[in-house]
């Protein structure tokens, strides 16, 4: 495959992962919030496809991915209240993980990193949350918050792991991967 086909192949496959977590954020809006005593919490679903771009494409592009998806999510869902605290969360949370996720599996596993990206999330969350209200007594919310970024973490995490083991079978994702992180 010549350099030109690489780009091509590594934009669609962003483009169609972008479009898988579309899809996953706005399923997840229609679904009842898990965290019944945690209003707007949601099980972050969308981190599925953050997983496993970053363990398949270059930090960029994983970017772009998260941008794009949390944009045009905002503007199909009509969503722009909620804009901040996805961004926030999306955002902190990509780079915590990306610092993690070159420890993997060494040193720690990839549903490891999905529960720091799960609490990070919430912390960078709810530092809008406490920054838009201007009280800092939104953070007594912590403790709750790290209990549920541990269990949706978990849970992300496994399902990650299970789909990436199947995602290697596909050739065109072989082609990604063999031009490197």
């Amino acid at each position: 495959m010549n350099k030109t086909s690489n780009y091509l192949s590594n934009y669609v496959f962003t483009g169609i992962l972008c479009s898988q977590g579309i899809i996953l954020s706005i399923v997840e809006q229609m679904l009842p919030s898990p965290f019944f005593f945690a209003p707007g919490a949601r099980l972050g679903l969308t981190n599925i496809i953050t997983l496993i771009s970053l363990m398949i494409l270059p930090f960029k592009d994983c970017f772009l991915l998260t941008f794009l998806r949390i944009v045009l999510t905002a503007l199909m869902t009509g969503g722009t209240g909620t804009f901040l605290y996805a961004a926030a969360g999306s955002f902190l949370s990509l780079l915590i993980m990306k610092l993690f996720i070159a420890l993997v599996p060494r040193f720690i596993s990839l549903i490891g990193v999905s529960i720091i990206g799960g609490v990070s999330h919430n912390c960078g969350q709810l530092l809008i949350a406490a920054m838009l209200a201007q009280s800092k007594y939104l953070f007594l919310y912590l403790p709750l918050l790290t209990i549920f970024g541990i269990l949706s973490g978990l849970l992300i995490g496994l399902i990650s792991n299970y789909l990436l083991h199947y995602a290697g079978a596909f050739s065109f994702i072989k082609t990604v991967v063999d031009k490197g992180n």
